[in-house]
């Protein structure tokens, strides 16, 4: 049985539910279904005051930044609990999200990927030292999923279709990571499959208004 949430996002995360099904958004990331889950619970007020302003950076700078350090955590509990599996893909998308968006705009991508990757070893080789780690309070994943959410409106708006380019420039991974998660919360163990493209790609332009 999955735990009851008391935040909205977690709590809709967990049980797969949509607030806005079908929204064009979800329906573009309709291929990795997880994506998809998480891009039908953003507020639309969050997508209509999107910009590309630089005060707007910043506020999305900061949700990343804990979004990364909740990934890491996450990480540091997976080695703890001795589940190795996906830490070599969790590291690899930290490090991809670390330079996507890094803290400032005009900062090295590569030397945020180095910082997060240095990051997550250090947190990872604690844990397994330790043979303890924090599992993540539900505020922890919360920041988690705000952080996803911005990934998949910056990435929907550089893809007009959702197809193996954008899933090999790392969609395919955060869908990854995502199912992880939600098998991780819920103390399911369950393999992972890889996402790859089935039947007509999904996408075409969207109006977030």
């Amino acid at each position: 049985m999955v735990a009851e949430f008391e935040k909205a996002r977690v709590r809709d995360f967990m049980r797969d539910q949509e607030q806005s099904r079908r929204s064009p958004l979800s329906e573009k990331f309709r291929i990795c279904p997880t994506l998809a889950c998480i891009a039908g619970n953003i507020p639309g007020r969050k997508l209509s005051k999107w910009t590309l302003s630089d005060e707007h950076y910043k506020a999305r700078s900061k949700e990343i930044r804990l979004c990364l350090h909740g990934l890491i955590g996450h990480g540091a509990y997976l080695a703890a609990q001795g589940n190795e599996e996906q830490l070599p893909a969790l590291r690899d998308f930290i490090c991809h999200l670390a330079s996507f968006w890094p803290e400032d705009p005009d900062a090295d991508p590569v030397e945020a990927e180095k910082r997060y990757g240095a990051l997550f070893d250090k947190e990872v080789s604690d844990a397994r030292s330790n043979g303890s780690a924090p599992e993540l309070s539900e505020s922890r994943k919360e920041n988690i999923l705000i952080g996803l959410e911005d990934y998949l409106i910056d990435m929907a708006g550089q893809f007009q279709k959702i197809d193996q380019e954008a899933l090999n420039s790392g969609l395919a991974a955060c869908e990854s990571v995502a199912a992880g998660l939600r098998q991780a919360w819920s103390g399911e163990q369950q393999e992972q499959v890889p996402v790859q493209p089935s039947g007509p790609v999904l996408g075409g332009g969207m109006s977030f208004g």
